[in-house]
């Protein structure tokens, strides 16, 4: 699969570990392999990437980047090939419903952390891959995002998405 478009996103929080990872050798090597032209980074309150590094990006990868802190998001979502952001729930229903390919990352660093558990459940019915952030650039090289289940909206899908979601906040 190539993966022309690859948009990241850290909604609302502070995942700089994220932003790095995806700016780092071993990633945008991985993206350059998969025919990546252009990478869209939200980077929410993350520290932004530096425009030199923007620059070499660009320069050494062919990789043109875009970054911003916050907008509306659903073009970008569109015009994805694959999604790779935090594992926040709103982050994944956005996946899910705009029928994408995703790999849902893990913020370790996040007190009473419910990712791993949502995580868990989105992979293990084959919607989205999960991994943690220091996973990413292996993940990006080796995963079939093909192979993914397509996310059918229905009502019992979407109740045992609420439901599962529900088990986990209360926990």
């Amino acid at each position: 699969m190539h993966l022309k478009v690859v948009y990241v996103t850290v909604g609302t929080t502070k995942f700089d570990a994220l932003i790095n990872v995806m700016t780092s050798e071993e990633a945008l090597c991985a993206l350059q392999k998969h025919k990546c032209q252009k990478l869209v980074l939200q980077h929410g309150n993350s520290t932004p990437v530096s425009a030199t590094n923007l620059s070499q990006i660009n320069n050494k990868y062919g990789i043109q980047v875009e970054q911003y802190k916050f907008r509306p998001n659903g073009e970008d979502i569109k015009a994805a090939d694959v999604i790779i952001g935090h594992a926040g729930a709103g982050t994944c229903m956005d996946i899910l419903s705009n029928g994408k390919p995703g790999l849902i990352v893990v913020n370790d660093e996040l007190m009473d952390n419910h990712q791993l558990e949502l995580a868990r459940q989105l992979a293990s019915e084959r919607y989205l891959y999960y991994c943690r952030v220091n996973e990413v650039s292996g993940k990006i090289a080796t995963l079939d995002f093909d192979a993914l289940q397509p996310y059918e909206p229905a009502t019992e899908n979407m109740q045992k998405f609420v439901n599962a979601l529900n088990e986990l906040m209360t926990h």
